[in-house]
């Protein structure tokens, strides 16, 4: 009988901790998310350090509970269908630009726009806080979260067959640009603009449907372009920026710890990205030049030239973007 009544407790308490496990468990599985990424460059770009560092860390700082699996070079979406995608929830988390996005709001104009940001790792990380700030508002208000962002240092023009050094240069050559206001200044300089996907760049130089494509360093030597526009002018300016984002429904479902975590890791990766993206300009054009490429940067003279052409677009800008734009503005001009 006594055999019995210890056995009964026993089994008892051996069902209440399996019991008090398997909430735990419960608990455990509940909390922790992974999330398909849709990365338009390849895991090859400059890029993707600053980002692979990001994954790491979160998924260590975490412990397990936020993961993320990558797909790298538009294999899941394309660029220019990233943003109305994560917006839907097609896809939780996605990689694409000022410029694929700026027909849509309107109010990031100046981060698409050549000559619109800072064009050093320093001036970045400086404006990178408020000017964060100030965009994920505008994306929580269509239902996405702003995770994190990269730069674009040093826009060049590759070319077919000459140098951009003047405003005569520019006149009805056939350029791509990536964004209305890219587009836009093209037209200001007197270039025919020609609207393009990026993974279609190299076909279209090749066979010469465009003259000259607007890119930075080392996004031109991971797409190979200068195999086909081996005539490559430094313009000394920035242009673009890279957005993470994050539908909205689908991040909050992470924790605030893990959340507040995640922002951390954010900032670091975005120092990160400005500083190796800064330093890799060099490498890439060295690159560039050593595979047959030549490179010219144009002078203070030329660059006035250039930027006389394409400011009065900023003025555009004003009447497009809205107070939400303003705001971006005042963070931004003081590196006009």
């Amino acid at each position: 009988m006594m055999d019995r009544v210890v056995y009964g407790k026993l089994r008892l308490a051996i069902t209440g901790a399996l019991s008090g496990l398997a909430i735990l468990a419960g608990i455990t599985g509940a909390a922790a998310r992974s999330f398909d990424v849709a990365v338009f460059y390849t895991e090859q770009s400059a890029r993707t350090p600053a980002y692979k560092y990001w994954v790491k860390e979160i998924e260590k700082r975490t412990e397990g509970r936020v993961t993320f699996r990558s797909f790298y070079a538009g294999s899941l979406l394309k660029v220019n269908e990233t943003f109305k995608a994560v917006r839907s929830g097609a896809v939780p988390i996605g990689t694409t630009s000022a410029a694929s996005v700026s027909g849509q709001m309107p109010e990031l104009s100046y981060i698409e726009a050549m000559a619109g940001m800072p064009n050093t790792a320093a001036g970045f990380i400086q404006a990178a806080k408020p000017l964060h700030s100030a965009m994920d508002k505008l994306f929580r208000k269509r239902g996405l979260r702003l995770l994190f962002t990269q730069p674009s240092f040093g826009t060049v023009v590759v070319c077919r067959d000459k140098f951009m050094k003047t405003p005569a240069d520019w006149k009805g050559t056939k350029v791509r640009g990536a964004g209305r206001w890219q587009v836009k200044q093209l037209i200001a300089l007197g270039a025919g603009a020609v609207a393009l996907d990026p993974a279609e760049q190299y076909l279209g130089l090749q066979q010469g449907t465009i003259d000259c494509a607007l890119s930075v360093n080392w996004l031109a030597l991971s797409l190979k372009l200068h195999e086909v526009a081996p005539k490559i002018t430094e313009l000394r300016v920035p242009v673009n920026i890279s957005l993470y984002l994050a539908n909205a429904k689908s991040w909050n479902k992470v924790s605030k710890s893990d959340q507040k975590i995640v922002d951390e890791v954010s900032w670091e990766a975005t120092k990160m990205s400005a500083n190796s993206l800064e330093s890799s300009m060099g490498k890439s054009r060295a690159l560039m030049i050593k595979q047959g490429a030549s490179v010219y940067t144009i002078s203070d003279s030329e660059k006035r030239m250039f930027l006389d052409k394409i400011k009065p677009v900023f003025g555009q800008m004003d009447k497009a973007s809205g107070p939400g734009g303003k705001e971006i503005r005042t963070i931004l001009e003081k590196y006009w």
